[in-house]
């Protein structure tokens, strides 16, 4: 911290305090409440009081620098197809504290190459799942006293995006249909999920369908955006690390034995995913018939973030899925989970981070962004 007289310009600098700042994931409905109660709206029906308390808290816990409360991809595609989305978005990343966490499919792909290396050598999977792996930018560096945002208008691409929830709400909505139907085992339905290859296998045929309608009818758009799909970049990557001095065709191969590999079972990502849909198949077969739209993104950002993070707030029913037998016992993830189910349990970290903030970054936190 630089401090300057105001009348000789004389500068004087202070080493800051190091920091070991907690990683809390707040889904985007938390983000939206905040918001909308800032702008002078009510909390959701039955949470006055915990959103009373929570907005002051998120607001100190990050200002004293023992946490942050960083965006993701979902977040932001979920802030496009808001009524406000400039507003929302600079309200969280205002509230989170300027670090965003990388590509839910990115931190996905970055577990499926550290395996497909052990594939390739005969190792095991360097995987350390530390929170610093999937953040953009710096958790330890004190928050700058100054923030400028761009007011980007991503407007253009609300309409794709409510194309692709729609698209995946119909294809889900089709699966719980024949769940309810044949009334599948939890053990039988996460074999199934568990099915690395083969899901991967159906994704690259959708694309490479997409991409030869698209050459065919002339639509360079629809063929570049084909082109860039997750599966298909994961593909070609994949050839190319497991090719070796193979030819085109047999490096292909090796990819789809990859892609059957059984210690993809173990991969974190993969893992959790599959167990929470299993577990959401479980429901649909003892009667459960309504799911939200955003299901699917939520069990993404589980999968993707509850390895590295601290905590995570989170839709009710993903926390109770979470809760239930199988995956309390199998899954291992550094995330403590929390919703509105336990929603004073979060109130009471969220306290705990606050009063383990030391003296000395209390005096400097009051110094540089008043807070008291």
């Amino acid at each position: 911290m630089t401090l300057r007289c105001i009348k000789c310009r004389y500068s004087h600098s202070e080493v800051l305090p190091k920091l070991e700042k907690a990683v809390i994931y707040l889904d985007q409905f938390v983000f939206s409440a905040i918001f909308k109660i800032n702008a002078g709206g009510r909390a959701p029906l039955g949470h006055q009081d915990f959103y009373d308390e929570l907005i002051p808290l998120l607001r100190r816990v990050v200002l004293l620098q023992q946490a942050i409360l960083p965006h993701s991809d979902l977040h932001f595609n979920e802030t496009i197809v808001f009524r406000d989305p400039r507003g929302l978005r600079d309200a969280y990343e205002d509230i989170g504290g300027d670090i965003s966490l990388r590509d839910s499919r990115d931190v996905e792909m970055d577990q499926v190459f550290a395996f497909a290396r052990a594939f390739r050598d005969g190792g095991e999977p360097n995987l350390t799942l530390v929170s610093d792996e999937i953040l953009e930018g710096l958790r330890n560096d004190w928050l700058p006293d100054m923030r400028i945002s761009l007011n980007a208008d991503y407007s253009q691409f609300a309409e794709g995006i409510r194309r692709e929830r729609d698209r995946g709400f119909a294809a889900l909505s089709e699966v719980v249909q024949s769940w309810a139907e044949e009334k599948p085992s939890f053990k039988e339905l996460l074999r199934r999920e568990s099915q690395f290859g083969r899901h991967r296998r159906i994704a690259r045929l959708a694309v490479v369908r997409r991409m030869a309608n698209a050459a065919a009818s002339g639509d360079g758009m629809a063929l570049l955006n084909a082109s860039v799909e997750p599966v298909w970049r994961e593909f070609l990557m994949l050839r190319d690390l497991l090719r070796g001095d193979a030819s085109d065709e047999d490096a292909m191969r090796r990819v789809d034995l990859f892609w059957d590999w059984p210690r993809l079972h173990e991969m974190p990502f993969n893992r959790i995913f599959a167990y929470l849909f299993a577990a959401f198949g479980r429901r649909v077969t003892m009667g459960q018939r309504k799911f939200t739209r955003g299901l699917m993104a939520d069990f993404q950002a589980i999968a993707a973030y509850a390895p590295y993070v601290d905590a995570m707030f989170i839709d009710r029913e993903c926390a109770l899925l979470l809760g239930e037998g199988e995956l309390q016992r199998d899954l291992h993830y550094r995330a403590r989970i929390f919703s509105y189910a336990n929603k004073d349990a979060f109130l009471a970290y969220l306290r705990e981070l606050e009063a383990r903030t030391s003296a000395e970054i209390r005096e400097y936190a009051a110094r540089i962004y008043g807070i008291v």
